[in-house]
C-alpha cells in the first residue's frame, strides 16, 4: 500500500489537505441535512468545527515543539468527525427542525472555506511546480 501524498507533505501543506477533507465532509452532512429537511422527526446535523479547528491547532503546534521537517498525519483530527445537532429551539408540528436559513448560511460559509483552501492547495502545488522546474 502507498502512503498517500498528503502524508509526506512537508510544511504546511499536510494540515491544509487536513482542512480541505474536513471541509469536503462537512460538506457532505451539510447535504445530507438539507436533502432531508422534509423528513419527520428529522433533527439537521453539522460537524463540530471548533473541535476540528482545536485539533488541528494542536497537531500544528505539536509539530513546531517536535520541529520535525513533517507534520505527522497520525496528528492531524480524525477523518471521521463527530456530528453534532443543529438547532433545537422550534420544532414544527411532525416533530422536525427545519432551519433553511440556517443551513444556507453553514452551507455558504464551508463553500467560502473550501474554494479557500483550494486556492491555498492550488498555489502551494503551482510553487512546487515552479521551483521544479526552476532546477530541472
Amino acid at each position: 500500500m502507498t502512503t498517500p501524498l498528503h502524508s509526506s507533505a512537508t510544511g504546511s501543506l499536510g494540515a491544509l489537505h487536513a482542512a480541505f477533507r474536513f471541509s469536503a465532509q462537512r460538506h457532505e452532512v451539510l447535504a445530507d441535512s438539507v436533502a432531508n429537511l422534509d423528513t419527520p422527526n428529522f433533527r439537521p446535523k453539522d460537524l463540530d468545527v471548533v473541535s476540528f479547528e482545536e485539533s488541528l491547532s494542536e497537531a500544528i503546534d505539536a509539530k513546531r515543539d517536535v520541529d520535525a521537517a513533517r507534520l505527522d498525519p497520525n496528528l492531524l483530527p480524525a477523518a471521521s468527525p463527530a456530528s453534532v445537532a443543529i438547532g433545537g429551539e422550534l420544532l414544527s408540528h411532525d416533530g422536525s427542525d427545519r432551519s433553511h436559513e440556517v443551513l444556507a448560511q453553514r452551507m455558504t460559509s464551508n463553500l467560502l472555506r473550501f474554494r479557500a483552501l483550494a486556492g491555498m492547495i492550488r498555489g502551494r502545488w503551482d510553487m512546487l511546480g515552479t521551483v521544479t522546474r526552476g532546477r530541472l
